[in-house]
């Protein structure tokens, strides 16, 4: 039975709900797998939270399972052509990824400001379960990325890139942007509002609401350099550029400690930082006109 592009034509709607069905049953695979795994070498009395790199493990087959997975099927069953469903290209512009790794960088300051007043939430007093749900999550969020980080040396820090900033970028991107774009795409024509619900979905899926704002905006700037570039890689690799940062800076002792790298801004360095924001944030956005020219020309070579 022939079942590439067997759902071409079928509307949004049915779109999405395959595409959460796929999610649910490759969530569910994968952490079958994963704990499956884990028990064959330590029993089922065994202690996940001792054993760091059967973690990264079972990260890398959940992100497997439950991003990468859930795309590759809704495109190949809704599409004839599932790698232009998923704007998959062979050829990426080295100037762009060049800009976009500048980007991200001119960029930070703007987001660590953004995740200082996201933090400083607080919500009323009759939402006090739902508070403490969202910070007991944001406690366990930052217990499994301690244990995840937990240890010396360069392998280690390499499987923290592999797991945390490739598959990472790779996986989510190809879901948030890849399908779950292109699926929005079909209700509205305003890319706008396309690019701004898959980034609300991104950030609240990650279930850190201390965070949600600063992931937000991350996932509209990815959004919005896949529009531009239609290309997939483009915000796969912005994606990665900024995991890669927070775990090469969360990784060493001495860069941890730095508030400038931590985020922790101090009160005393607050003006001088927020100054900082502004004057990156306005060269930030001369880098996007540019990686929004180039990408129109690389477009325009395309169709030549």
């Amino acid at each position: 039975m022939r079942l590439k592009g067997i759902y071409a034509g079928k509307p949004a709607l049915f779109q999405l709900l395959l595409l959460l069905l796929c999610l649910l049953f490759g969530a569910i695979l994968s952490s079958l797998i994963g704990t499956g795994i884990f028990f064959t070498f330590h029993g089922i009395s065994g202690n996940l939270s001792q054993y760091p790199g059967m973690m990264r493990m079972m990260q890398f087959v959940s992100a497997v399972g439950t991003f990468l997975f859930p795309a590759l099927a809704v495109a190949w069953l809704c599409s004839p052509d599932p790698a232009d469903y998923l704007c998959i290209k062979r050829n990426t512009d080295n100037r762009v990824l060049a800009l976009v790794l500048v980007s991200m960088v001119l960029m930070s300051p703007t987001t660590t400001l953004t995740a200082l007043l996201n933090k400083q939430m607080v919500l009323p007093s009759f939402m006090a379960p739902i508070e403490n749900w969202m910070q007991t999550q944001e406690a366990l969020a930052e217990q499994l990325t301690n244990t995840l980080l937990a240890g010396d040396g360069l392998l280690i820090v390499l499987s923290n890139l592999l797991v945390m900033a490739v598959m990472a970028g790779i996986t989510e991107e190809f879901l948030f942007r890849g399908a779950l774009q292109r699926i929005i795409g079909q209700w509205t024509t305003n890319h706008h509002i396309v690019i701004w619900s898959a980034a609300i979905i991104f950030s609240a899926f990650h279930l850190q609401f201390y965070g949600f704002l600063p992931r937000m905006l991350l996932g509209a700037y990815f959004g919005y350099l896949l529009y531009w570039s239609r290309n997939i890689w483009v915000p796969v690799f912005a994606h990665f550029v900024n995991n890669a940062f927070a775990v090469i800076g969360m990784s060493d002792s001495r860069l941890k400690e730095n508030e400038f790298i931590s985020g922790d801004i101090s009160n005393a360095n607050l003006l001088p930082y927020s100054a900082l924001a502004v004057i990156t944030l306005l060269l930030f956005i001369v880098c996007v006109q540019h990686i929004r020219r180039l990408s129109k020309q690389k477009q325009s070579n395309n169709y030549q």
